[in-house]
């Protein structure tokens, strides 16, 4: 039904929102290594790629995990919601057969 449909993107959506700042910092360090970076924690130095610095972008990005303390549990009340739709959905649909 429409109004499940809603409720299902909504959810996968604010769930996504949480999650992205624990993402983007495991992109980064993921992207770090194959760049050549050195790290001397927090920061990273040598990172030139296509005649561009990106120490700072990186440092920035890494550090967004800490953004992810407030975050994820907002996520896992998320998944949750999302787990308890998924079963009245389920449960719905097994009533009408």
């Amino acid at each position: 039904t429409p109004p499940m449909r809603a409720a299902y993107i909504v959810l996968s959506a604010l769930l996504f929102l949480c999650l992205l700042p624990v993402l983007v910092a495991l992109a980064a360090l993921a992207l770090a290594g194959p760049m050549g970076c050195t790290s001397d924690y927090p920061s990273f130095e040598n990172c030139i790629r296509f005649g561009i610095d990106w120490p700072d972008t990186l440092t920035n990005a890494t550090t967004l995990h800490w953004l992810g303390l407030v975050t994820l549990p907002f996520a896992a009340l998320f998944a949750l919601a999302l787990l308890l739709l998924a079963l009245v959905h389920l449960i719905r649909t097994l009533r009408r057969r």
